[in-house]
């Protein structure tokens, strides 16, 4: 018997810590990210990733700020008034767009595929744990805010919250997508 056909290799996520599990991807099979900004699929993927990369950017931010101020780049006026401006903002953008997932979309992709029930549940669980990062993101932005002196533990809590948030958001928004892109780009609307 003559079989050519080597066995495929399983499809993996793109992050190297995902806890998306291979058979969930199909969707990202017929559809990989090499496509996802593609003429055919860019009019209904671009948007979510524009999130995305505004999330990612805002983020990468405020954690430069902080580093800077850790390493003494930054005075404490000048971080204070840098990071204040952008905390509030980027906590409530996150929260009104996590809200929206859970929600709208997510209960709705489910309904399309409900064997991606778990990978979504999965993305639920992970705003909870990013809720509260955000969550605490603002005591500590309170905190500084009626500081009338430096506090280099609160900049420290703060610092050390946005490494946090920074490795686990990461992660969370690459499963999201590789989950979520695929099933906006083939689906017909």
């Amino acid at each position: 018997m003559n079989n050519n056909t080597a066995p495929q290799p399983a499809v993996t996520p793109r992050h190297p810590d995902s806890r998306l599990q291979s058979d969930w991807l199909f969707l990202y099979e017929k559809l990989p990210p090499n496509l996802w900004y593609a003429s055919d699929y860019a009019y209904k993927t671009s948007g979510w990733l524009n999130v995305h990369t505004n999330i990612r950017k805002r983020q990468r931010i405020m954690r430069e700020l902080s580093e800077e101020y850790q390493m003494g780049a930054l005075n404490w006026d000048n971080y204070r008034s840098q990071i204040l401006q952008r905390i509030g903002m980027h906590v409530m953008k996150l929260h009104q767009h996590h809200s929206v997932e859970d929600k709208g979309f997510f209960p709705e992709f489910v309904s399309s595929y409900p064997q991606l029930k778990r990978g979504f549940e999965i993305l639920e669980r992970d705003h909870v744990k990013l809720d509260a990062l955000l969550d605490d993101m603002l005591i500590i932005n309170d905190e500084i805010a009626k500081a009338d002196k430096e506090d280099k533990a609160l900049a420290e809590r703060l610092y050390k919250n946005l490494l946090a948030g920074s490795d686990f958001l990461s992660q969370h928004l690459t499963d999201e997508e590789d989950l979520v892109i695929p099933i906006l780009g083939l689906r017909n609307s």
